[in-house]
């Protein structure tokens, strides 16, 4: 009996090494790191935590998403892009500037959330920005956003679209976007 017990425990600790020796490859070299360190605690994605989320209603043009952004790991999460089933053109968008200066352009590289801290993104800031709708959101819908990160991870998010008139900014599709 004792032997028999013996052999099983050996045989399911080396399936447990062997399981936990397997790991899929970085698909690229600067992503290496950042995946090896994940790896080991998580995904970026699992990471991430949402809250608030919400979209501009709009039959066409521009229209832009908000929410609150928490990262509840130990290690930075880098949203990288942002896609959506329609295949809507959307870019993650900064405020610059201040008072009557304040102008909104694209944010260059990946919205860096930093270990354990929250990003808002909301009217009159940072945001997310629909550039050419396909398809109106249409208020009391919603629309379920595709986030990927650094390392390669993503999840869905969704977005209730509701109506709102905000600041009254005016969209100049001309204006460098």
């Amino acid at each position: 009996m004792k032997t028999k017990s013996m052999t099983a425990l050996a045989l399911g600790f080396g399936l447990l090494l062997t399981g936990c020796a397997q790991s899929a490859p970085a698909t690229e070299t600067s992503t290496a790191s950042a995946t090896s360190t994940t790896a080991q605690q998580g995904t970026q994605a699992q990471a991430l935590t949402t809250s608030d989320t919400w979209a501009k209603a709009a039959e066409t043009g521009m229209s832009a998403a908000f929410g609150k952004l928490h990262n509840s790991a130990d290690y930075p999460v880098e949203l990288h892009q942002v896609t959506d089933a329609q295949g809507d053109e959307i870019q993650m968008h900064e405020m610059a500037g201040s008072g009557q200066d304040m102008s909104m352009k694209q944010l260059e590289g990946d919205l860096v959330i930093a270990p354990g801290a929250e990003v808002e993104l909301a009217p009159g800031g940072n945001h997310l920005m629909f550039m050419d709708l396909k398809e109106p959101l249409v208020a009391a819908q919603s629309i379920t956003l595709n986030l990927e990160f650094s390392d390669g991870s993503s999840t869905t998010v969704d977005f209730p679209i509701r109506n709102f008139d905000g600041a009254k900014e005016n969209y100049d599709e001309h204006a460098g976007h």
